[in-house]
C-alpha cells in the first residue's frame, strides 16, 4: 500500500512538473510574439516618417524645377544685372534648401540640384554670349515732378508654388544678392503695395499713384 501511494504522488509530481514546464514554453512565445509585434511596429513608424521626409524633399524639388523652366523661357537678350540677380537669387534657394533637409535629403538628391543649377550656370554663359556688345538696359522713364521717386527696381520674375511673383532690390546703389527680395501680388514693401503682375509689366501702388514698371 506505501509503494502505491508513493508511486501515484511521484506521478502526480511529474504531471505538475510537466504542466509547469508547458506554462513557462508558452508564456516565453507569447513574450517573444509581442515583442515581434513592437518592434514590427516601431519599424513601420520609421518607414512612414521616411516616407513624409521624401515627399517633402520631392516637393522642393518640383518648386525648385518650376523655377527653374520660368528662368529658362526669359526671352534673349536679357540684361547683364538681371542674369548675375537670377543666379544669386537660385543660389540662394539652394542653399536654404540644403540647410532645412541637411538630416533628410541624401547624397544623390543634392547632386541633382547641383546638376540643374550648373545647367542654369551654363545657359547664363550662352545669354551673355549672344547679348549684342551696345546692349544696355533701358533707362527708366523720367518720374514727374510732383511724383514721389519709386525706391525699388524689377531684376526678374519667378514662379513660387504656382504662383508668379517679381524680384525687386534698392533702386540706388549695388545689386547684391541680400537686397534682393521676392514680391507676391498683394504683399507691401515700404509703402508700395504690388496691386498685379500684368504680363511683363509689374504694377505697383500707394495711395493715389500707381507706377507699372517693365520686367526684364
Amino acid at each position: 500500500m506505501t509503494v502505491a501511494q508513493s508511486t501515484s504522488r511521484s506521478t502526480a509530481t511529474l504531471v505538475m512538473q510537466v504542466l509547469l514546464w508547458s506554462w513557462l514554453i508558452g508564456l516565453s512565445v507569447m513574450v517573444g510574439l509581442g515583442y515581434r509585434l513592437m518592434t514590427d511596429l516601431v519599424d513601420q513608424e520609421r518607414v512612414d516618417t521616411g516616407l513624409r521626409q521624401l515627399q517633402v524633399l520631392q516637393t522642393r524639388v518640383t518648386e525648385l524645377a518650376d523655377s527653374l523652366q520660368a528662368l529658362e523661357a526669359r526671352p534673349v537678350p536679357a540684361t547683364e544685372a538681371a542674369l548675375q540677380s537670377a543666379r544669386q537669387t537660385l543660389e540662394m534657394r539652394i542653399g536654404q534648401i540644403e540647410q532645412a533637409l541637411e538630416a533628410r535629403a541624401t547624397t544623390d538628391d543634392l547632386q541633382a540640384l547641383r546638376s540643374e543649377l550648373d545647367q542654369f550656370k551654363a545657359s547664363q554663359t550662352a545669354a551673355r554670349t549672344a547679348l549684342p556688345p551696345n546692349n544696355r538696359a533701358p533707362k527708366p522713364a523720367a518720374s514727374k515732378p510732383h511724383e514721389t521717386p519709386f525706391p525699388y527696381r524689377v531684376v526678374g520674375v519667378e514662379l513660387r508654388a504656382g504662383h508668379r511673383s517679381v524680384s525687386i532690390a534698392p533702386a540706388v546703389g549695388e545689386l547684391t544678392a541680400t537686397e534682393v527680395q521676392v514680391v507676391l501680388p498683394g504683399d507691401v514693401v515700404g509703402q508700395w503695395r504690388l496691386q498685379a503682375i500684368d504680363g511683363k509689366t509689374a504694377v505697383f501702388k500707394a495711395g493715389d499713384q500707381t507706377r507699372r514698371l517693365a520686367i526684364p
